[in-house]
């Protein structure tokens, strides 16, 4: 089924006038390739900063995984980690805290087994996975600083998992278990992928919109004065629910088509550049 992304475009209501809280995505969109922060961004940060405009981040991976970013930037409001479904301070202290239920647990291990994608759990910011040694293991290893924890099978752990990852390089398969999933699941978990080889599963309140809603409530702000950055489908619920969405200039199509504006590449300066062509020109000067 072929999907008209002029007319999701032309169907999104007008971007906001007035931004009073920037909540951005972290891999592919603040972080270059090699997961680092620009001069560049670091400047935006700043001038946001001095405008009394926070910045929040919401990301697909663990508190302690986004914590790093946290410190560097000197961001002193509350962050979203596993999509939205963990909401936590500067401090580290969790405000949210979101978990799958069992059964939910079993149904996803089932697909997932079937279709031979490797799988990880999370609980918190402990990884669980089956085999440490695989290429995966290594390379979310290095992007995160997280080490895994071995265990012999994720069958054996049912309670306090926020969130379960698929992953897989035949990307098509893992749209296609996307769908399957996100239909058997509907209402019960949030299942999107937060990259080609990367499906997340989490719970059904566990998405980057509802997290959104939390971060602005928590920083006194409306969701229509939110700017948001990002560039994949895991994105696709918070451009929905912010007042301006900002597409980086990788993202695929169907997210270009979701946002407001694209701006360049997370290797051409695309999210300072985001900031300062669309963003600071709607900020109420103190």
């Amino acid at each position: 089924m072929s999907v008209d992304l002029d007319a999701i475009h032309a169907d999104l209501s007008p971007p906001a006038e007035r931004i009073r809280l920037v909540v951005s995505d972290l891999d592919g969109t603040l972080l270059t390739p090699l997961k680092s922060v620009t001069d560049a961004s670091r400047q935006m940060v700043q001038r946001l900063s001095a405008l009394g405009v926070p910045l929040c981040l919401a990301s697909a991976r663990p508190p302690a995984a986004v914590m790093p970013v946290v410190k560097t930037l000197g961001l002193t409001g509350p962050s979203a980690a596993f999509n939205g479904g963990a909401i936590f301070r500067p401090d580290g202290t969790l405000e949210v805290n979101r978990v799958l239920d069992a059964d939910v647990l079993s149904v996803v291990l089932d697909i997932l087994h079937v279709h031979r994608v490797e799988t990880w759990f999370l609980r918190g910011s402990t990884w669980l996975v089956e085999d440490a040694s695989t290429g995966f293991v290594a390379l979310d290893r290095r992007m995160t600083g997280l080490e895994p924890t071995e265990i012999h099978s994720l069958r054996d752990e049912r309670y306090d998992i926020g969130k379960v990852v698929g992953v897989s390089n035949d990307y098509d398969l893992l749209r296609r278990i996307e769908a399957e999933l996100g239909a058997m699941l509907k209402g019960e978990a949030s299942v999107r992928r937060s990259a080609e080889t990367m499906l997340d599963v989490t719970p059904a309140l566990a998405n980057k919109g509802e997290g959104l809603r939390q971060l602005a409530k928590a920083c006194g702000v409306e969701p229509h004065e939110v700017a948001c950055i990002g560039d994949a489908q895991n994105d696709l619920s918070m451009f929905a629910t912010a007042g301006l969405s900002i597409a980086m200039g990788q993202a695929e199509e169907e997210i270009v088509a979701a946002a407001h504006f694209q701006t360049d590449t997370n290797e051409r300066e695309g999210w300072a550049q985001a900031i300062e062509r669309f963003i600071l020109p709607r900020i109420q000067k103190p």
